[in-house]
This record gives C-alpha cells, structure tokens and sequence, in this order.
C-alpha cells in the first residue's frame, strides 16, 4: 500500500531527551554554571513553552532560540547572556546525534525491501543537520525537510504540501506514510494534509477521543510487520 515513507526525526529515531541533556549540562560547564537536576527540567520547561508559542505563531524561531534562556535566568536567577548560552547550547547539540538503538536496524531493513525514505522534522537547520550527519544514517533518505529550510512547522498543511511537491508526490499521497511520535505534529498534521500516519506511542497513552490515527505501535519495530514490501 506504501511506498514513501516520512519519518519524524526526535522521539521517533532520535533519542532527543538524552541529546539535550547533554548539549544543556556541557554548556553550562562550558559557562561555569553550578547545575542540579531541578535546573535541566527549569530549562525543559521554558524550552517548551517557547516552542508551542512558536507553533502558534507567536514568537519566530530567531527569538525561541533566546526567549527559552531568558525565561530560563528569571526561572533560575542564573546571570547568563541569553544569545551566548543560546549559541552554546546549539553549538553542543549539533553533535548529539543520538539514536535509539532500533533506528539503523529499522531503516536498513525498510531500505532493503524497497521503501523510499525521508526525514521530516522541525527544528533549527544547522543544528538538526549536525546531528544528522553525527549519527550516520542520512545515506538511507532521498530528501530530508527541516521546518526552518522549508519555510513552515509541523503540523502546518503547507509543510506538508512543500515536502510533497518536493518530492513530486502530490499525485501520490495514497503510497505516502508520515511515522511519529507527535499526535499534534506528525499525526494530525499528515491527516489533515490527505497523508496516513503511523503513531509511535512507547509510552502507552490513551488516543484522545477527538483525535485519529491510521496506525498505532508501541515499539517502532512493529512497523516492519505492517511495512513487509512496498507496492
């Protein structure tokens, strides 16, 4: 039934928790911060915060990339330049190109039987590039689209509708699976624009009642039971 394949990139091969431990607790001893556990979650926090206002429009992605640190000194009373420890942070992330230990393993079997692979991710451009590279797994995807590059964020319809005409599969939607993590990002975000998606749901959570999806896995393996052979 498929033979296009998109796939998130963080929380879904990316393990993005433990790169942005990293990138954070290298920072702030590159800044000569003195770091407990509570102030990484302070910082998860604001970060977070900065990226739903972003989806909503209302801060650009030049101002998230300060914003989460200024939030993050008034949370903490830490006297940080906000754009230094914002380039710092990104500096170090950009090599954290960590993987969950099932991704090289699924992507080279799914290569293997025929499948055409791409990346579709938001984030910053040179870092998710970064990481991309550090990780040795972009010679398995014919295209890669980043939100910032594109022009347009997850869930946003016109992201999709640049990554399908890209890819000069417009005409070809039914043959197109978007797989990810993000119920708002990666699953509405592909419905609304005609495209199946596959959920990966690790965690186990109930499926809010005003939300859909073609698919539903538990353990991202699961997909090369339903992906035996493209058509």
């Amino acid at each position: 039934m498929y033979r296009y394949l998109f796939f998130d990139a963080d929380g879904t091969l990316f393990d993005f928790e433990q790169a942005e431990f990293q990138a954070f607790h290298l920072m702030a001893k590159e800044m000569g911060l003195s770091i407990q556990s509570k102030h990484f979650l302070q910082y998860k926090a604001c970060n977070a915060s900065c990226w739903k206002e972003f989806e909503r429009g209302e801060l650009t992605l030049e101002e998230l990339k300060t914003k989460r640190f200024e939030r993050f000194c008034e949370a903490t009373l830490f006297r940080l330049d906000p754009h230094d420890a914002s380039q710092r942070y990104q500096n170090h992330l950009a090599r954290q190109g960590i993987l969950f230990a099932h991704s090289k393993n699924i992507l080279s079997s799914l290569t293997q039987r025929g499948y055409t692979l791409f990346i579709a991710t938001n984030g910053i451009a040179d870092v998710q590039w970064g990481r991309f590279k550090q990780s040795g797994i972009t010679h398995f995807f014919q295209d890669i689209f980043i939100s910032e590059e594109l022009g347009y964020q997850k869930p946003d319809t016109r992201y999709f509708s640049a990554m399908l005409e890209r890819t000069h599969l417009t005409d070809k939607k039914q043959q197109c699976l978007m797989i990810g993590d993000s119920l708002a990002s990666d699953i509405q975000g592909a419905l609304d624009s005609g495209i199946d998606a596959l959920w990966y749901n690790p965690h186990n959570l109930a499926l809010p009642p005003h939300l859909k999806t073609t698919y539903t896995v538990n353990r991202l393996e699961e997909i090369l039971g339903l992906l035996t052979n493209p058509i």
